[in-house]
């Protein structure tokens, strides 16, 4: 891979990623936090929530028809509904990879995989079709782990993005995936 493709991919990967954090952190959050219907935070150790997101991605990859490449995670403190950072350790697991579609099938492979997750009882949170009439975006919530799912097809054309996003937990004993 040369220094320019190398690149591409980091962007790429950067801008899933960042789409994927803006999406959690907007909105009305506090229907969402347990903690706003008297339910507690659940602990979980990172290996736990990498399981899920991993699950949910291999499902992805398997209504897709394709492997995702350049597989990427990372853990991030969770905010408040102010936009502070918690201070109880809070934290969620961002994954991103991408899929190579052919640009002629990359709008079919998004409705295969959005029927995929419906059939699996996912929500449909966004389902668009850009206006050039060629892109497109889905994302979907797994409603039994909060584990939301991202789907974008690319301007050039050459992939898929691919995102997903945990819920927040509390970290397990020994962890402190907020910080590292």
């Amino acid at each position: 891979m040369n220094r320019c493709t190398a690149r591409f991919w980091r962007l790429s990967l950067a801008a899933v990623a960042f789409a994927i954090a803006a999406t959690a952190c907007t909105g009305d959050k506090a229907d969402d936090d347990p903690r706003s219907k008297g339910e507690p935070l659940q602990t979980k150790s990172v290996a736990e929530v990498l399981q899920l997101v991993q699950t949910r991605a291999q499902a992805v990859a398997d209504a897709a028809g394709g492997p995702l490449e350049n597989w990427s995670t990372n853990t991030v403190p969770c905010e408040g509904q102010r936009g502070e950072i918690a201070d109880d350790g809070r934290w969620y697991l961002g994954a991103s990879a991408n899929l190579r579609v052919a640009p002629a099938e990359q709008l079919a492979t998004l409705a295969r995989v959005r029927e995929a997750l419906r059939q699996q009882g996912y929500d449909i949170t966004e389902d668009r079709t850009f206006a050039d009439g060629t892109r497109s975006s889905l994302s979907a919530r797994d409603p039994s782990t909060a584990v939301t799912v991202t789907l974008t097809t690319t301007k050039s054309l050459d992939h898929v993005a691919v995102g997903l996003l945990s819920d927040c937990y509390l970290p397990a004993a020994g962890e402190d995936p907020a910080n590292t």
